[in-house]
């Protein structure tokens, strides 16, 4: 090989070697030049154990106890554990999720909903105050979500769906009973007029008390459905005296192996709802007339 092609070789391999650290390396660190800062990157959310989130101008407080998160000024009532779980994950990809800075105009704050009408989301571990930081709506690819931090007139882009796990409406774990229905073998009806007990034997179900009846295997399918697996549709004002509970007119009570679930049911509200209770707490819930028409029984309707 002579000495020119040994020098075409060379600026051959100086262009290549241009090429690639400008279009690697070189870009990458120019766009980084201009890329905000995500200000959620320096978040541990391992240390957080205490949740504000002002929505619509009402304050939800998050307490975490042991493994479960607390709703704040309630006796018992709990967050849903999938949804603080789905919470965490998305965070833990929000605090490395890229951003990109799409306002420097506080009046633009409204159309993204990063001012008082987002969701004032603050971070605590006790009362140390991680971070405060306002979640306005979701971006136009339903992927990302537009954010803030209160005192800021920037808004942001961040390439992650915060909102659908911090923007809810309510974050009561709205479940009453959660139990294996194949476990439940026994059930007691009391009512203020009579009583009567049921039991599963040999896979199969009878009337044990006050005498012995058949019991229809259909129609004892949806009094276990609701006895396992009960929700409610709505957390009412937990004031007992307007319930009717006091007057024990509907109490169901299914055990077995694992399961103990008493439930008593009072009086419906303007709504025709009912007002329900579980044996082992003092939450009060409301459920459907329907649920609660299932559970008003006669010997006769099981047979």
């Amino acid at each position: 090989m002579n000495k020119k092609n040994l020098i075409l070789g060379g600026i051959l391999i100086l262009l290549a070697a241009s090429a690639y650290l400008y279009q690697g390396p070189i870009r990458k660190w120019q766009s980084s030049l201009d890329k905000p800062d995500n200000f959620l990157a320096g978040l541990n959310i391992d240390e957080i154990n205490r949740i504000e989130l002002e929505n619509n101008k009402e304050t939800t407080v998050l307490e975490k106890i042991d493994e479960k998160w607390k709703i704040g000024g309630t006796k018992s009532f709990f967050a849903e554990d999938s949804a603080m779980e789905n919470m965490f994950t998305v965070l833990k990809d929000g605090v490395s999720a890229s951003v990109e800075l799409v306002s420097e105009n506080n009046d633009k704050k409204e159309e993204f909903q990063t001012n008082e009408s987002g969701v004032n989301v603050k971070f605590f571990q006790s009362d140390n105050q991680l971070i405060n930081f306002i979640v306005g709506k979701t971006g136009n690819d339903f992927s990302s979500t537009y954010i803030s931090l209160p005192e800021s007139e920037k808004t942001y882009l961040l390439k992650l769906n915060l909102n659908s796990v911090l923007s809810r409406a309510s974050w009561y774990d709205m479940a009453i009973f959660s139990s294996a229905k194949e476990n439940i073998n026994k059930i007691r009806f009391q009512y203020p007029t009579r009583e009567f007990t049921i039991e599963k034997k040999d896979d199969a179900w009878s009337g044990v008390l006050p005498y012995v009846f058949s019991v229809s295997e259909e129609k004892i399918e949806e009094i276990l459905d609701i006895m396992s697996s009960l929700s409610a549709v709505e957390i009412p004002e937990q004031v007992f005296g307007q319930t009717g509970l006091e007057k024990n007119l509907i109490i169901i009570q299914a055990t077995g192996e694992g399961v103990d679930n008493i439930l008593m049911v009072g009086e419906a509200n303007d709504n025709d709802y009912y007002y329900v209770k579980k044996g082992d707490s003092d939450n009060i819930y409301l459920i459907t007339e329907e649920q609660r028409d299932k559970l008003d029984r006669q010997i006769r309707d099981l047979k």
